[in-house]
């Protein structure tokens, strides 16, 4: 008998079950500022509400013999005063008791709430519609007036247990092939503080792009930013690191590309498959408009279908050998772990793009700032972009506190018509999920 869609990760998120967040990135942040301060207790009345209409995110893990499998919580789901102030050893884990079991913990400052999560429950795409959901009944039960334009999923809706299913079986009958033109580029890994992983320390700078304002052959590639994005960040790190690179190794960007515009599904379960943009030069020794044309084309072959496919079978594949379940929990823990290590050979930076944050007209006017944080995990550094409000927010993350590749960045986009300015810098310490530690906390 096959479990209810709730409580089936899917094919991507059961391998974040055996990784440690902190060496995997995995645990990921939305960070969203209201125009009012926030009141605790009617956070929490927002969550009991909602939570019924979520049931897929409900859940949390517990080891049923050489397994960590979901199970349902029923528990009020709490509600953090947040202090950036606090020691890595102080935040609860993920899963853990204090957070009630759940996969996910919210906390607030001010005006300002922060979302974690484990990718286990979701990707950004699909946690982005919880949190509308949040913030649209929060506002509604704080007595201001907000008009659901039809995108906002209400607590009075019925749970659809597709949003719970494993998106990826949705590739079952979709062509896939390898393309001629495919090849692994070995990527260069920079080196990274020994006490990256351990400190859980992430370090982040927000960057703004007002769109309006992008003048240039820039313009034809805003919907698709990797374009731009991609070359340049590798410009920066090339330049930082040209005297170490070794011969036949490049930098790498890996972009989660988002497959429900391509095979459609209402699953919020983890739903990508990775692309890679290779780059081995300074960006300067070629006309901009040549670098954007030839990033783009290579996009674009990687977005064809059977392409696309092929990617994302791989990537499935390698996600089955890891979780097997002939192999011990141990065993899944070691493979998992030498996935990532793999993961790394193949890419020195991520890019997540979510597109645009598309809210109601009235819930917009509530709205200050509304943006993820991607921990760098193996890589490193992670950049996310979204566009909202009219701005393009891109947000990078490393484990130091230097601050000269940012501004390399902001410079770059600057002379390539593209106004940027760094608009926040701050730090924050990622909450962990420990697949050992919780498998013997709840062996």
């Amino acid at each position: 008998m096959s479990m209810p869609n709730n409580l089936t990760p899917g094919t991507a998120g059961e391998i974040f079950l055996y990784q440690d967040s902190r060496k995997s990135g995995s645990v990921h942040r939305f960070v969203v500022t209201l125009t009012m301060h926030i009141h605790r207790t009617q956070l929490e009345k927002t969550l009991d509400e909602l939570m019924p209409r979520f049931p897929q995110f409900a859940a949390g893990i517990r080891k049923e013999g050489q397994k960590l499998v979901f199970f349902p919580l029923t528990a009020k789901v709490p509600v953090f005063r947040s202090s950036e102030d606090f020691a890595s050893d102080r935040l609860p884990d993920i899963g853990s008791k204090e957070l009630g079991g759940y996969l996910f913990r919210i906390s607030y400052s001010q005006k300002t709430i922060f979302f974690d999560w484990h990718l286990s429950l979701s990707d950004g795409k699909g946690m982005l519609e919880f949190i509308k959901s949040v913030i649209f009944r929060y506002i509604e039960m704080s007595g201001f007036p907000v008009k659901n334009d039809g995108t906002v999923k209400e607590p009075d809706e019925p749970a659809n247990a597709i949003e719970g299913a494993d998106p990826y079986e949705r590739l079952d009958d979709i062509p896939a092939s390898r393309p001629v033109w495919y090849m692994d580029a070995k990527a260069f890994n920079a080196p990274k503080p020994d006490d990256a992983v351990s400190s859980g320390l992430v370090y982040v700078r927000q960057i703004r792009v007002p769109v309006s304002k992008v003048k240039g052959p820039v313009r034809e590639y805003l919907s698709q930013p990797e374009s731009f994005i991609s070359p340049l960040y590798s410009h920066v790190l090339y330049g930082r690191f040209s005297d170490m690179i070794p011969q036949g190794e490049y930098i790498v960007s890996t972009i989660k590309e988002n497959l429900r515009p391509h095979f459609p599904t209402a699953s919020l379960r983890a739903y990508f498959s990775p692309m890679t943009l290779a780059y081995n030069r300074k960006v300067d020794e070629y006309p901009f408009g040549t670098v954007l044309m030839s990033r783009k084309k290579l996009l674009d072959a990687q977005l064809k279908q059977d392409a696309l496919a092929y990617s994302a079978k791989r990537m499935m594949k390698t996600a089955a050998a890891s979780c097997d379940d002939s192999l011990t929990l141990r065993q899944k823990i070691e493979r998992c772990g030498r996935s990532l290590d793999m993961a790394a050979e193949t890419a020195t930076f991520s890019i997540c793009n979510l597109g645009n944050i598309a809210m109601p007209e009235s819930l917009q006017q509530y709205l200050v700032e509304f943006y993820p944080v991607v921990p760098p995990g193996s890589y490193a550094n992670s950049l996310s972009v979204v566009n909202f409000k009219g701005d393009m927010v891109i947000t990078l993350t490393d484990s130091e506190g230097d601050m000269s590749g940012a501004r390399s960045f902001v410079e770059l986009l600057n002379r390539y018509d593209i106004p940027a300015f760094i608009s926040d810098e701050f730090r924050f310490t990622q909450i962990r999920y420990s697949p050992e530690k919780f498998a013997e906390e709840n062996g």
